[in-house]
């Protein structure tokens, strides 16, 4: 299992999207809490939304990419901010817990999950309010443009992009999403 990550596509950050890729290790699932580590100055945490693959395809065709993904989720992407050691500068966004992701929700239990609206909030701060057609990439492009390169096995994780921007974490946060009127992230933030 891999999780696969996009910065930018919704009108956020980048213009042009750009890949990473991080170990399952990265995953922290909701209803546990995250730790701060103390390798960087602080740490920036990102709303997105994150699709998981339900087949195996390589090289696969934007008309037929609806098919390879079974479910969706509210997630938030972590990265380091002045990390302690430059030479692990590539792994400031793939330490242990970087991606939060929510409880999923099956595409056959939504009307639409293409519009389905993910509210992303810290506290009591509303930060986004996001659908998987607000991306300046469609999910089609970007699941035949990563399958194009390496494999997409059943359970790989896609992070869609940031559908907002960065917030420094401070110990006694609180992070929360929901999709429509369904929580599915709560995440508290502690030292």
């Amino acid at each position: 299992m891999k999780v696969i990550g996009f910065t930018g596509n919704y009108g956020i950050g980048d213009a042009i999207p750009q890949a990473y890729l991080v170990p399952d290790s990265s995953i922290l699932y909701t209803g546990r809490p995250f730790f701060l580590p103390d390798f960087a100055s602080a740490m920036v945490a990102r709303p997105t939304i994150i699709v998981r693959m339900s087949r195996l395809g390589k090289c696969v065709a934007p008309k037929f990419a609806h098919r390879y993904w079974d479910a969706f989720t509210a997630g938030f992407t972590l990265s380091a901010v002045d990390s302690d050691d430059d030479r692990l500068k590539g792994l400031d966004r793939a330490f242990d817990g970087a991606v939060i992701v929510g409880d999923w929700v099956m595409t056959h239990e939504v009307d639409d999950p293409l519009h389905a609206m993910v509210h992303a909030c810290m506290g009591e701060s509303d930060l986004s309010c996001q659908c998987l057609a607000a991306m300046n990439h469609s999910l089609d492009n970007l699941i035949a443009a990563c399958s194009a390169r390496c494999s997409i096995k059943m359970g790989d994780l896609l992070v869609t992009g940031d559908t907002a921007a960065g917030h420094v974490l401070q110990p006694g946060d609180k992070l929360t999403a929901s999709i429509g009127q369904r929580q599915v992230l709560d995440v508290k933030v502690r030292l």
